[in-house]
């Protein structure tokens, strides 16, 4: 079977759906010798940011020496993408030889009970866990699906773990108000081991998993604080204090990539306390070649071309900001696509000051709302907000709307995708940066 032909057998896996609880992928991992156990874990969970601070992270860990192993998700244009070894993404041979080990025990699992077959992402969890362990790193950066305390990868053992700001998302799994989120998100801390977090408004569900489990919990804001210095399409200066000043140089944009920093370095600060080493040199430099793909990524110039994964309220909020941070008194193109469960009002009301045009398009998966549908949901903000309406186009898929938006802008122009992390992806593999 060739890989393409048998990732679209592994996708069915998807027909699991979502199944919050430990038993299965518990099940599943000690048939296979329980990987996660042979290696310590930086653990993230939050609402936005998630991916950035892991990526920060693993960067200073690498960069200091250590072997280290990623796991992320979702991808944006390949499933290699979720699981990376010293920054190189699982080869395509080893994705398959990996299922094959483990199909023999979820067949097992599932024939003793069907409704204990592994999801799609507890299978690809095992996977990371196995291959992590195979290939022994030093240290895993684990970054969590949805949740935390019944999250699959809330098998790991953490050195530290990590809560990024939490808003309402997945409501009906976790809880309709942020702190039964926070409370469940702070489920990934763990007995004795360091924690950290942001100050905000559920910070006091996060101070009361601390003091239950006994876990030393740094708080950026109040412990460690951070200042933006400077930013342009290069990059961003932030000067991080806990009793010492660090300039930290990160190429990601964006100005909630000063907390996200802010957060990467209280986890290594953490990980220094409980000896690891890592030098002020190595930290300076994995934050300096730290890369996070979608996140107001600059693709290309004359025109300008951003690409960003925000695909929530606060997230499109953020990118609104730094946009206007970034190009005042400027408007985009905007090709925008988004998934059918999010807060499309709230997301309307922040991009409709960005767009000189607007193209709105269906991303290549089921969850995805309607081209039409979103139009609809911009007409009807723009009239609640009396902010213009700019002209309106709808597009079959999100390549042919990105081919279609460059094809008619000038060197002086902004073209800007925005939306989702699928329509993220899918506009990267059009533009030839996947």
């Amino acid at each position: 079977m060739d890989y393409e032909a048998f990732l679209r057998d592994f996708y069915r896996l998807e027909r699991f759906g979502i199944k919050l609880g430990l038993d299965v992928i518990a099940d599943l991992l000690c048939r296979l010798g329980d990987p996660q156990k042979r290696f310590p874990a930086v653990h993230v969970t939050g609402t936005n940011g998630k991916g950035s601070v892991c990526a920060m992270v693993e960067s200073v860990l690498r960069a200091a020496g250590y072997r280290t192993g990623l796991y992320t998700s979702p991808h944006l244009v390949r499933f290699n993408e979720r699981i990376r070894v010293e920054g190189h993404e699982i080869a395509n041979a080893d994705v398959m030889r990996l299922y094959d080990s483990i199909l023999p025990h979820m067949q097992k699992m599932a024939a003793a009970s069907p409704v204990d077959h592994p999801t799609f992402f507890e299978a690809t969890t095992a996977m990371a866990f196995q291959y992590f362990d195979e290939r022994k790193v030093d240290i895993a950066v684990v970054e969590v699906g949805m949740g935390g305390r019944y999250d699959a990868t809330n098998t790991v053992e953490p050195a530290v773990s990590v809560v990024t700001r939490v808003d309402l998302e997945h409501a009906e799994h976790l809880g309709r108000t942020v702190r039964r989120i926070a409370r469940e998100k702070s489920g990934i801390i763990k007995e004795g081991r360091p924690a950290v977090t942001v100050d905000q408004e559920a910070i006091g569900e996060i101070e009361a998993r601390c003091a239950q489990t006994r876990s030393a919990l740094t708080v950026v804001g109040r412990d460690v604080r951070f200042v933006r210095l400077g930013s342009t399409l290069e990059g961003q200066r932030i000067e991080v204090r806990n009793g010492h000043r660090h300039e930290l140089g990160i190429a990601l944009l964006g100005k909630y990539q000063g907390e996200n920093a802010a957060l990467a370095f209280a986890a290594i600060e953490a990980l220094r306390r409980t000896g690891w080493k890592v030098s002020d040199e190595q930290l300076l430099r994995g934050f300096r070649e730290a890369r996070w793909p979608a996140r107001f990524q600059v693709v290309r110039r004359d025109p300008l071309v951003i690409v960003d994964s925000g695909h929530n309220p606060p997230a499109v909020k953020a990118l609104a900001e730094s946009f206007q941070e970034l190009l005042p008194g400027r408007q985009a193109h905007l090709v925008f696509g988004a998934m059918a469960d999010k807060e499309l009002d709230a997301m309307a009301g922040s991009l409709l000051p960005l767009a000189q045009r607007l193209t709105f398009v269906r991303a290549g998966i089921e969850r995805a709302q309607g081209a039409e549908q979103l139009r609809t949901v911009f007409e009807q903000a723009a009239l609640r907000t009396g902010l213009p309406l700019p002209p309106v186009t709808v597009s079959p898929d999100v390549g042919s709307a990105v081919k279609a938006a460059l094809a008619g802008l000038a060197p002086s122009d902004i073209l800007m995708v925005a939306g989702s992390v699928y329509v993220a992806g899918e506009a990267l593999e059009a533009l030839g940066a996947g």
